[in-house]
């Protein structure tokens, strides 16, 4: 860790201009690792900003997004940091503002990686990329205030499932500890991401149960939502996520598969697994990546013919070659 954060510290204290940027469909993680970190460098009088150019309307109450912008405003920086992102070409930015920056640095904690940057900094151990950003900042000796570590918690919260995956360590309750002594108040982050829903997301989940298909005896469950619906529903691409979770909470679910139609035309698959599955395996299979219990990737086929790749693949690793 301390080679790759001292290689990071001595590029930051060079730069001035420093742009972060996470992946595109930007989760709790996503935003709280870049707005953490775009606070804590500002701090020290860093030129910094954040590339947000969608999200969720669930996060616009965090600090950070009504300054975030949609691209690199220059024609040259000192230095663009991304986190939460296993390939740059999954990084909110052109690929035109990626070779803006004379440096680049990778932060991240995903299992399946394709490393980039100039310094790069990948932990799988780590809950997430607010997990790592909270030690770098405490590397850099940048006390966190309010909004750094609001941000943080809320990033370890959602990407720990509110500290109840498998990803959540006593390393993970000892930073949350430290952001809670610097007076957060996590009971409205808590409130307003997992106890706010609005009517439409609410007809959302009730039409992903009405879709579920059950297969291996309940081990499997799959549902596939069009975007006609979505947009029916008047549900953006951002807020149509987070109905696997759902499908996991029935009991024997072993594996968790949920299929959206986006805007683009394209059908993006979220998988969760109870434990004994490991479904970055089947993602990585279908050109995508993740954890082993939380994964996706990007549908390339006809929908039915990967429906059933996808059913059979599951099978397999189930032990069960027959599908109910």
């Amino acid at each position: 860790m301390f080679e790759e954060f001292e290689k990071a510290k001595k590029i930051i204290e060079k730069s001035n201009s420093i742009y972060m940027v996470a992946h595109i469909n930007p989760d709790g993680d996503a935003i709280g690792s870049t707005c953490a970190l775009y606070f804590a460098l500002k701090s020290i009088g860093k030129d910094a900003h954040v590339i947000c150019p969608s999200y969720s309307e669930v996060f616009t109450f965090l600090p950070g997004l009504k300054e975030a912008v949609s691209k690199v405003e220059k024609d040259e920086i000192d230095l663009l940091i991304c986190l939460d992102a296993s390939d740059n070409g999954r990084l909110a930015i052109s690929e035109e503002d990626y070779k803006k920056a004379k440096k680049v640095i990778m932060l991240d904690h995903h299992q399946k990686s394709h490393p980039y940057g100039d310094v790069q900094y990948i932990n799988d151990e780590l809950s997430s990329a607010c997990e790592i950003v909270y030690h770098f900042i405490k590397y850099l000796k940048i006390p966190f205030d309010q909004k750094s570590a609001s941000l943080l918690y809320t990033g370890m919260m959602t990407d720990t499932g509110s500290f109840n995956y498998s990803n959540t360590s006593s390393n993970t309750h000892r930073a949350v500890a430290e952001l809670l002594d610097v007076g957060i108040d996590s009971v409205a982050i808590c409130k307003q991401l997992n106890d706010t829903i609005k009517e439409a997301k609410l007809k959302l989940i009730a039409k992903t149960i009405e879709n579920m298909e059950v297969f291996y005896d309940g081990k499997m469950r799959y549902s596939y939502i069009d975007y006609e619906t979505i947009k029916a529903l008047g549900i953006h691409d951002e807020d149509a996520e987070g109905m696997t979770n759902y499908l996991r909470m029935v009991e024997g679910t072993e594996v968790a598969a949920y299929v959206r139609g986006k805007s683009d035309g394209t059908l993006k698959v979220s998988m969760r697994s109870g434990g004994n599955v490991d479904i970055s395996k089947i993602a990585i299979e279908f050109g995508g990546g993740g954890h082993p219990r939380a994964a996706g990737y990007t549908m390339r086929e006809d929908i039915e013919v990967e429906k059933k790749k996808l059913v059979d693949i599951v099978g397999v690793m189930l032990g069960d070659g027959t599908q109910n």
